[in-house]
């Protein structure tokens, strides 16, 4: 066994909450910093924080589709 292995994060159900959201999460994918409705709303909210991931959460299932 590794003795140093980290714990892999549940993405899915740290991001459950904000479906049809933007979020800001954290550099390590443990949590979720703010969200908004929009990006714009979202980077106004977090300001000037670096080194933040940002994601739209799409429905769980969903599926865009290409003609």
């Amino acid at each position: 066994m590794i003795e140093n292995a980290t714990k892999s994060t549940n993405l899915a159900k740290i991001l459950k909450p904000f479906v049809n959201k933007w979020v800001a999460i954290s550099p390590d994918y443990k949590k979720v910093i703010s969200s908004g409705n929009t990006l714009q709303e979202l980077v106004t909210k977090v300001g000037n924080k670096r080194d933040l991931i940002f994601h739209k959460v799409i429905p769980p299932g969903y599926a865009p589709l290409n003609p």
